[in-house]
């Protein structure tokens, strides 16, 4: 098992750019979980977690990708495999196909390089034809998810997988549709859907409620985004957290999950809430390639390492600077 005090450390952030917040209050409902006792699990690996590449011609974003997979193929150890967390190219959702499918091929191009295993969560930039004056009839063609899954070569949109001794759960946060209730109407909302959650449900029966788990989402699940970038009484719409959030905290609580890995907001926040991290892996492109996020969440990936029962996440900043900075971008 390595020694936790050998793992590397990533110096070249600042305090101020990893704004990390706390959540161990009883936000949801429910008692403050207890931490679990050690379970027999194997000697440690270690992953990547990849969200919001946000990958297009312009803004330098192909080389910035590749400059961060170069950094990820120079971690030692390697990681086993990445998790990529959804917004993997700039636009699919909003454009007609040319434009799809040439950032589908840019993404394909840098990802081949990786040389590890990709497990994919589906973002709102990576669905095809949702909104605008390009949306298509939902029963054309690659319409939604279906391109995403074809270019991606996927079968389903949510799984699971294990390695060693721990399981990894693949979550769908982003569903495709226009709701009266919702505030965003741009053709998707963050939710789990019924369908998913009777998957989940399932699932979870099945799984010893010792072994480590680790789910990974792209839209937030628990998140203090609203908090600081809008006002400490602001509450997220469901463009930005996923509306049902509370029911899934509510069915994981019986289960050793370790952490909650969740994008889409491209900032660094690692909170806690009966037990489990619910931790927000920044972004590649930090705002959309327009420099840091907020001004302090720099473009970077996070990099987790299991040892035992324990999960270690870092966020690393790669250096990339902006070719168009001081502009705001849209998530």
């Amino acid at each position: 098992m390595p020694d936790r005090s050998t793992q590397p450390r990533d110096h070249t952030v600042s305090r101020r750019a990893l704004l990390t917040a706390l959540c161990s209050a009883p936000l949801l409902g429910g008692a403050v979980r207890a931490a679990r006792p050690e379970a027999p699990t194997d000697a440690g690996f270690s992953f990547v977690h990849i969200t919001d590449p946000h990958i297009q011609p312009e803004l330098g974003a192909v080389e910035g990708v590749r400059k961060a997979f170069a950094a990820i193929a120079a971690l030692s150890p390697r990681p086993t495999f990445a998790l990529i967390g959804g917004d993997i190219v700039m636009d699919a959702a909003y454009v007609g196909r040319n434009r799809a499918e040439e950032v589908y091929d840019l993404w394909q191009t840098a990802a081949d390089g990786l040389g590890i295993p990709l497990h994919y969560s589906a973002g709102n930039h990576d669905i095809f034809a949702v909104g605008g004056s390009e949306r298509l009839p939902e029963n054309a063609p690659d319409f939604g998810k279906a391109l995403w899954m074809r270019r991606l070569g996927l079968s389903q949109r949510y799984a699971t997988f294990e390695h060693g001794a721990w399981k990894f759960i693949v979550l769908d946060s982003v569903q495709v549709g226009r709701w009266a209730d919702s505030p965003n109407a741009q053709g998707w909302r963050g939710e789990l859907d019924a369908e998913q959650m009777v998957w989940l449900d399932d699932l979870l029966r099945k799984t010893d409620p010792a072994q480590p788990l680790v789910f990974l989402t792209h839209v937030p699940i628990l998140t203090l985004f609203a908090q600081y970038t809008k006002g400490t009484t602001t509450a997220l719409g469901d463009d930005k957290i996923v509306r049902n959030g509370k029911d899934f905290v509510e069915r994981i609580s019986t289960h050793n999950v370790r952490a909650v890995l969740q994008g889409h907001t491209h900032v660094y926040e690692d909170c806690q809430y009966r037990g489990v991290r619910y931790i927000t892996g920044g972004a590649v492109c930090g705002d959309w390639w327009k420099g840091p996020r907020l001004g302090v969440h720099p473009e970077g990936f996070g990099v987790a390492t299991v040892y035992g029962n324990t999960l270690d996440y870092r966020y690393h900043a790669y250096g990339w600077r902006s070719l168009a900075p001081d502009k705001s971008a849209k998530i």
